[in-house]
């Protein structure tokens, strides 16, 4: 490790216990998504269905606070994707008020659901981390083959908002039986490889919730605006404009799909960073620590 790489990383260390550590004048600090995720709350569980990654953001407080799970896709697990997607970066990129889950989930359509149910899962992360338990929204956020988690999940009473990233493969009549089960209930849908599923269950959704159906044609990230009727829609689809893996790692779509939740803006996170991550292979490891 050069000098300077081990100077950044001491200063990331530093950020998470709260020391100061003095640093040599020409060490660069670190990428704002990274003191943000050092000076939050990390836990790594381990749990029977394999490990469990928490983070919650230093400004966190549970009244009206969100819980975020998020399930990975197919071709990875969980350990890959947080480390290699980044993910606690994109929860910090969010700036809300939320504790984030990513559990292991199946790599592939002949592994079983690992979680088959969320108040499982939940009851499992809150008995080992030392957090009080939010008390707002439960919502869950899932890449791609994520969606056979995600259906196995549509009858915990607390769930509220799902949102799909490219994770629409047909079971129309399921996402319309919970969706019209409860006016409390929310759908986000980004379609890129899904897109004919998507354009499907968007035009019967229409029909059985006239008025509250939103679809856009692009989502916009550079000034963080989003049409008012996208804010207060129960169901919004959007014609994504990345392909399907960058949907779930480049840190743009993930964090600005949170912000149509409605979850309290921390005005100490790192907001004032625009939404997206460098490459990994463009000399900074974003990597959560």
């Amino acid at each position: 490790m050069t000098v300077r790489a081990l100077a950044a990383a001491t200063s990331v260390v530093a950020l998470a216990v709260g020391v100061v550590v003095a640093l040599p004048d020409d060490a660069a600090p670190p990428p704002p998504t990274v003191a943000a995720v050092a000076a939050g709350h990390s836990w790594t569980l381990a749990s029977a269905a394999g490990p469990i990654y928490v983070w919650a953001p230093a400004g966190y407080h549970p009244d009206g606070a969100a819980v975020v799970v998020y399930v990975h896709g197919y071709y990875t697990d969980v350990d890959q994707a947080w480390r290699e997607h980044r993910l606690a970066e994109q929860f910090a990129l969010a700036d809300v008020n939320a504790v984030f889950i990513a559990p292991e989930a199946p790599a592939g359509g002949r592994q079983a659901v690992r979680w088959p149910a969320l108040e499982d899962l939940l009851a499992e992360v809150f008995g080992q981390i030392d957090l009080t338990r939010p008390t707002g929204e439960v919502i869950a956020m899932g890449h791609s083959g994520a969606y056979r988690t995600l259906l196995a999940w549509l009858d915990y009473p607390a769930l509220d908002w799902v949102i799909h990233l490219d994770a629409t493969y047909g079971e129309a009549d399921s996402w319309q039986a919970w969706l019209t089960a409860s006016a409390a209930r929310h759908l986000i849908m980004v379609g890129d490889d899904t897109v004919r599923w998507c354009e499907e269950l968007a035009i019967d959704l229409v029909d059985a919730l006239p008025g509250q159906v939103v679809t856009l044609d692009r989502l916009g990230f550079e000034d963080d605006v989003v049409p008012d009727a996208a804010l207060t829609a129960r169901v919004v689809y959007v014609r994504s404009q990345h392909g399907h893996m960058p949907l779930a790692t480049d840190g743009r779509m993930i964090p600005a799909l949170l912000r149509l939740a409605p979850i309290e803006r921390l005005p100490d996170g790192p907001w004032r960073a625009p939404l997206g991550l460098p490459p990994l292979d463009a000399g900074v490891d974003g990597a959560a620590p």
